[in-house]
């Protein structure tokens, strides 16, 4: 006996005995290292104690009615611990019978099992964003291959337009779409985790795009204020995935007051001190640009706020929130070197304010760029190949006025018959990837056998084929990321 009794007590899984009423008799060392009870304080009470509120009445029944009857229990449950602190367990619970059969204990063999349930969720996670991240690239190619004609059909009619009102209202379509297009890549960005290009971005002009855009688009019961810094520093970063926090948090604060209120974008200079920087484990002492993002709405509860930055997690609806907008800033700010403050209650809205390592002494000056004269050409002649019939028509269109000629084919192997039509002309090849019957790399390779010196364009909705060795391996000269322009 003595040596069973080691072995409960050196056993490295909790054991609790308890009576048949379920007041606990015995704990072995595991349990009060695991609860932070000691066996003084748990011995005669009810296991009830570490109940957390995760399971309901009808799990516990289950598993009353499961043991009484003289079978074992074995499940998983969320309990507490004496500090209040949160804890999954595995659990099997063992009838014990006297001599005439009546149940007299029950042994509990406990195993906390947090650690693997959180790897098992940070695996589906994993899983989860990697389904997005193919979904994402498979939604950006469809995507840019509908927003390049709008894109090129600006471009074309601005060219042949001197009315400054309607070429104002090209310049509208034609940014949205361009808007759109980066927006595609943000997704692409949030899902694969790529970085994208960074250089020195002015704060000032992200809040005024932002607030035009929210002055155009916000109901007219959401009054937009603004209080930018006169000097506020400049920041190294991707100005689309900077626009995008931006945009993200002022969509948030829009929901949060469905029947109107104050929306305030600000942006000032911070320098934190080393105490400071305990603002946020990501914090670290030195200057920081500050974008904040103030709302009078509903504001947020602690259980809320607690998740708020969580993939997926969100209190809307079904069907109007994804649950990435907010997890979106938070690796934008993450992967910039920042952090980000939330102060909200239920009654006085929500501040988020956005901190970015700043850059105290460079200069981002919006200065109007010369477009230099696109080339025009000398009647030569081009081949474009791509399975969607007005991106065809528009590119046939703006390279027929920049003075080539254009053959068109809607696949593949109609491009193989078209090249052997026009061997003695054709100087150009301009080709999608993604095609039926044939796709872009086949129809490459025959092609270059009938001509094998062909220069050749390739174009895709993919931004992530630019990477691609067969690129070179095909003797490619030069990649276009859809949608394009002239």
């Amino acid at each position: 006996m003595r040596l069973q009794a080691a072995a409960l007590t050196a056993a490295a899984n909790q054991i609790v005995i308890t009576t048949r009423d379920g007041n606990i008799h015995w704990v072995n060392p595991a349990f009060t290292k695991t609860t932070g009870y000691t066996l003084a304080e748990v011995v005669g009470r009810n296991p009830r104690i570490l109940k957390s509120g995760k399971q309901d009445k009808a799990f516990y029944q289950q598993l009353w009615d499961t043991i009484l009857r003289g079978e074992v229990w074995h499940g998983e449950l969320v309990n507490r611990r004496k500090d209040q602190s949160l804890y999954t367990e595995e659990s099997t619970i063992t009838p014990v019978k006297d001599g005439q059969g009546e149940i007299t204990h029950f042994v509990a063999i406990k195993q906390d099992i947090t650690a693997r349930k959180q790897l098992e969720a940070e695996f589906l996670r994993s899983q989860r964003m990697e389904g997005i991240g193919a979904l994402a690239g498979g939604i950006a190619h469809d995507l840019n291959n509908a927003l390049a004609p709008i894109l090129m059909s600006a471009e074309f009619l601005k060219m042949a337009n001197k009315d400054p009102d309607q070429c104002r209202v090209l310049d509208t379509i034609y940014d949205c779409a361009q808007r759109g297009a980066n927006m595609v890549k943000q997704i692409v960005t949030f899902a694969r985790g790529s970085e994208g290009l960074r250089g020195v971005v002015q704060p000032r002009h992200l809040v005024q795009e932002m607030i035009d855009l929210t002055r155009h688009t916000f109901p007219a019961a959401i009054q937009i204020r603004t209080a930018v810094a006169a000097n506020i520093w400049t920041l190294p970063g991707n100005p689309t995935q900077l626009h995008q926090i931006l945009l993200n948090l002022c969509v948030n604060a829009r929901d949060a007051m469905p029947t109107g209120g104050t929306l305030t974008l600000a942006g000032d200079n911070v320098r934190l001190s080393a105490a400071d920087a305990e603002l946020s484990p990501d914090a670290k002492p030195g200057p920081y640009v500050v974008l904040t993002v103030r709302d009078t709405g509903t504001g947020m509860t602690p259980e809320v706020r607690a998740r708020l930055f969580e993939a997926f997690f969100t209190t809307k609806e079904p069907g109007k929130g994804t649950g990435l907008g907010l997890a979106t800033v938070h690796n934008i700010a993450k992967d910039h070197g920042g952090f980000i403050t939330v102060d909200s209650a239920i009654g006085r809205g929500t501040t988020f304010k956005v901190y970015l390592p700043a850059q105290p002494d460079s200069v981002a000056v919006a200065a109007a760029v010369e477009q230099p004269a696109l080339p025009m050409g000398q009647g030569e002649l081009i081949l474009v190949v791509d399975d969607e019939a007005v991106i065809r028509n528009i590119a046939t269109q703006t390279l027929e006025a920049f003075g080539y000629r254009v053959v068109t084919a809607s696949d593949g192997a109609q491009a193989v018959v078209v090249c052997a039509q026009h061997l003695a002309g054709l100087q150009l090849l301009i080709t999608d990837m993604s095609m039926p019957i044939m796709d872009g790399k086949m129809t490459i390779r025959a092609i270059h056998i009938l001509l094998p010196r062909l220069p050749v364009i390739v174009a895709s909705g993919s931004e992530s084929a630019a990477d691609s060795p067969l690129l070179k391996e095909l003797d490619v000269q030069a990649f276009l990321a859809k949608p394009y322009s002239a």
